[in-house]
């Protein structure tokens, strides 16, 4: 299985080639479970981000069908995560707990801890008792499949390099809009949106794999590591949700220090964030589209 588009087959095969592995790998780990439960839901959503990332690079083929499978993706994606959320909301306070040289707010810290492990033992005790979760999700697989059957899709080579470009081009051109935001207003929703833009955008590079013109595999790695920073950035910011929430129910001291660690890490976090984002976008150049049509044309002739 390979999640790359070979230039020298039509590009509808290749698409439907894709999703169709992608959504086979989703069905076999949901009945099999071959390595657990837990491990089947996570390899799960791995399957669902290539699906859509796949989605966003053929976008403008056919909008109705992206918003209706993205959105049913998404929402799938959400089901299946309630878990993982919590062992990423342990494992953020973990990343703290290293970084905290005091050993008596090391102590304090540690109560935050254990109501998250409590949180995180109360809701896998929640999901597995969910009898509808599996067959739910089966059920939504089925209906992507349909939904990718009957899609209309370029096999002409020209038609398909345009819509492939097309897509690879919007990505960068969200993930660089969402990049100035967030050096100049600094939200978290502009770095929340950066994230996505530059997973997808890494998705991308891998599906588009040496059509992509230039020093990809360079790219991909400058890409990753933006994500990996972007990625804790968000498990930041979902643990200070948390708190705000109350949903730990701290101690008043307990929670102003985390709050203020939180706060520093997210501080430091959107240095590194954007000083990536500066090296990933500030030497792309604007005629990416034309590149990108021109090396997936002179692939195909040569093959």
């Amino acid at each position: 299985m390979s999640y790359r588009i070979d230039p020298a087959l039509p590009v509808d095969a290749e698409l439907r080639r894709i999703a169709g592995e992608e959504l086979a790998t989703m069905r076999s780990q949901l009945k099999e479970m071959p390595e657990g439960r837990q491990r089947a839901l996570h390899m799960t959503r791995k399957s669902i981000k290539r699906l859509r990332g796949l989605l966003r690079l053929i976008r403008k083929g056919d909008e109705d069908f992206y918003h209706a499978q993205n959105a049913r993706l998404r929402d799938l994606a959400r089901a299946l995560s309630r878990q993982r959320d919590a062992d990423a909301a342990v494992e953020t306070l973990d990343r703290l707990l290293e970084r905290e040289k005091d050993d008596d707010k090391r102590e304090v810290l540690g109560t935050a801890h254990r109501a998250l492990d409590q949180r995180r033992v109360q809701i896998i005790e929640e999901e597995a008792g969910r009898s509808d979760l599996i067959p739910s999700a089966l059920e939504e697989i089925d209906t992507v499949e349909h939904a990718f059957a009957a899609l209309a899709l370029p096999a002409d080579a020209d038609e398909g390099a345009k819509l492939l470009a097309s897509g690879a081009r919007t990505m960068i051109t969200k993930a660089r809009k969402a990049f100035k935001h967030a050096r100049k207003r600094g939200d978290e929703h502009d770095f929340h949106e950066m994230r996505k833009s530059v997973k997808y955008h890494w998705m991308h590079l891998g599906l588009l794999g040496p059509m992509w013109p230039g020093s990809r595999l360079s790219r991909r790695k400058r890409a990753e590591r933006l994500g990996d920073v972007l990625g804790e950035l968000n498990d930041i910011a979902n643990l200070s949700h948390l708190l705000k929430a109350d949903e730990l129910s701290l101690d008043p001291k307990a929670a102003k220090l985390l709050q203020k660690r939180i706060g520093q890490r997210e501080k430091q976090l959107r240095r590194q964030a954007l000083a990536h984002a500066e090296e990933l976008f500030d030497k792309e150049g604007k005629k990416l589209r034309r590149k990108i049509e021109r090396v997936m044309q002179r692939e195909k002739q040569d093959h």
